[in-house]
């Protein structure tokens, strides 16, 4: 839905810097203000379908936060909503996540460097899609690949809970993880 936000949005701002109205980096705001100013019939109804799409956006993602809060709680509490998306659109499913060991679940996005590691001897990849956790893009690159697999070995566990549809103490998973980076910067 971003994709086709920014899309449109590339499309009407050539029209409106016509009329000199400054763009601020935010498509659904800007697609907002454009129905302030007084312009044609056929621009305010750009704008306001800019603003619809905007909205529609905004139910998908509260709705896949939502079944994702119901179906998979534990990791999505750990590593946040759109971390386990990736994870669950790059595994296939969650009956699927469940059977990877840590060790694959830190790599996990990064086939191509790995095979690359394979074929030619090139270093092995330290993280894949789990390098979007926050905090662990900021550690010095030596560190990385050890928080990533502290992460990877929290995430198995929290993906097997939800499997099994078992609750747990998140939290202190969390603030184990959160201090572990602290030590590392």
């Amino acid at each position: 839905m971003d994709e086709i936000i920014n899309l449109y949005l590339e499309r009407l701002l050539s029209i409106y810097t016509i009329f000199d109205i400054p763009y601020n980096n935010e498509p659904c705001s800007y697609f907002n203000k454009l129905k302030t100013f007084k312009l044609s019939d056929i621009e305010i109804k750009t704008a306001e379908f800019g603003s619809q799409i905007c909205e529609f956006r905004s139910q998908i993602v509260n709705y896949l936060y939502t079944e994702l809060e119901n179906y998979m709680p534990n990791t999505s509490k750990l590593i946040g909503p759109d971390l386990t998306l990736d994870f669950l659109l790059k595994s296939g499913g969650l009956k699927n996540l469940v059977k990877f060991p840590s060790s694959t679940l830190q790599i996990l996005g990064a086939e191509k460097a790995f095979f690359k590691h394979m074929r030619n001897g090139t270093p092995p990849p330290k993280h894949g899609i789990i390098f979007n956790y926050p905090g662990l893009s900021s550690l010095p690159p030596g560190k990385r690949g050890q928080i990533s697999r502290i992460i990877a070995n929290k995430m198995a566990i929290t993906i097997k809970m939800d499997y099994f549809h078992r609750a747990g103490d998140i939290d202190s998973i969390i603030s184990y993880i959160n201090g572990k980076i602290k030590n590392q910067v």
